[in-house]
């Protein structure tokens, strides 16, 4: 657990360096955040076996909850520092923009789906938090109510046809999803 707490807390601190003093923190939030976790995924794979054990899902939750809130925060620090509140050069603004892009679309967004999949209404709640706040709240249904019980079939919009390009795919997927996230969290 050390190294995936490693893997997503060290980048969330140094990306909040980033967001607060400017700077070169901007450039090492991007690299912490692709080279640093590249390397450490290449790293765990060989090195770490895998525990299921109810010590290992406490401390998983555990790491999850953290997330959940320091994903919120960098949200904060993210828009006062893109705001304005601190001075930033053009390319340090595109460094912390894609640092921030990677940390909320890896990081946050795989956090979320977790946390979604709990039966515990607090982590579901900061997994649909931590959606809505990505403007990407309707997957919440559209993944529980409608790719679960419907993956792989025509009935999923979230599930590719065979032969079926990304762009195909993402174009079909994205406004298929939306849709049957809608239909779905309105059939209540």
């Amino acid at each position: 657990m050390i190294w995936y707490a490693l893997a997503s807390l060290s980048p969330a601190a140094v990306t909040a360096l980033g967001c607060l003093a400017g700077g070169v923190w901007c450039y090492a939030a991007l690299v912490s955040v692709t080279v640093l976790v590249f390397a450490i995924d290449r790293l765990t794979r060989v090195t770490l076996p895998h525990r299921d054990d109810e010590a290992a899902s406490r401390a998983g939750l555990a790491l999850s909850v953290t997330l959940a809130l320091v994903h919120f925060g960098l949200l904060i620090l993210g828009i006062r520092a893109l705001g304005g509140a601190v001075a930033l050069s053009w390319p340090q603004t595109i460094a912390l923009v894609l640092a921030l892009g990677v940390f909320f679309g890896q990081i946050s967004n795989s956090n979320a789906h977790e946390l979604i999949h709990s039966r515990a209404r607090g982590p579901f709640m900061l997994g649909v938090a931590i959606y809505v706040s990505l403007l990407f709240g309707h997957h919440v249904s559209a993944h529980l109510r409608v790719h679960h019980p419907h993956v792989a079939s025509d009935r999923d919009p979230n599930s590719a046809r065979r032969g079926e390009s990304f762009y195909r795919f993402w174009a079909r997927a994205w406004t298929g999803s939306f849709l049957a996230g809608w239909r779905a969290a309105n059939v209540l």
